[in-house]
C-alpha cells in the first residue's frame, strides 16, 4: 500500500506546475494551461476529496493520495500525457460564472465523455459537495470527526 502511495506522488511530481498542459494539484482541483495562455486553477465541483497539503491526520493524507492519482489516471486516460495535453481538445470544461472565494474558476470536466465528479464519487474517492445559492455547507472531515 505504501508502496502504491510513493508511485501516486511520484506520478503526481513528474506532471508538475512548471509543465504546459494539465497538473493535478489534488482530487479536486487541477491547473489547467493552454499554449500562449495563462493558466487557469479549476475547482471541480460537486464533489470533495480528502487533503493532501493540510490533511489533518494520515489516512486523509493517504486518501488523498489515493484520489489525486485516481484524478491522474482519468484524465490520463482521456488526454495522455497530461503535461503535454490541451485540455481544449481532451476535456468538457462547463465554466460557472463567478470563481470562488479563492479566485479558482468553478467548473464541471468531462474527461472521455464521463463526468469526473461522478466517477470519483462512484469510485470511492470523493464524498458529494453542493454549495446551493454559492453557499457552501462546513466540510465533513476525513479523520473521523466533523470539519
Amino acid at each position: 500500500m505504501i508502496a502504491r502511495l510513493i508511485l501516486a506522488a511520484t506520478l503526481a511530481l513528474a506532471v508538475g506546475p512548471a509543465l504546459a498542459g494539465i497538473y493535478v494539484t489534488d482530487g479536486d482541483t487541477i491547473v489547467l494551461t493552454a499554449p500562449g495562455r495563462s493558466r487557469e486553477v479549476v475547482r471541480i465541483v460537486g464533489m470533495d476529496t480528502p487533503e493532501t497539503r493540510q490533511a489533518k491526520c494520515d489516512a486523509e493524507l493517504r486518501r488523498g493520495l489515493e484520489a489525486k492519482a485516481a484524478l491522474i489516471r482519468l484524465l490520463s486516460a482521456a488526454c495522455g500525457d497530461l503535461g503535454r495535453a490541451d485540455a481544449r481538445r481532451c476535456l468538457i470544461v462547463t465554466r460557472l460564472p463567478r470563481p470562488d472565494r479563492y479566485g479558482r474558476t468553478l467548473a464541471t470536466i468531462k474527461a472521455a465523455g464521463r463526468d469526473v465528479t461522478a466517477a470519483m464519487i462512484g469510485a470511492g474517492l470523493a464524498r458529494r459537495y453542493d454549495c446551493p445559492g454559492g453557499r457552501c455547507p462546513r466540510r465533513a472531515g476525513w479523520c473521523g470527526e466533523a470539519g
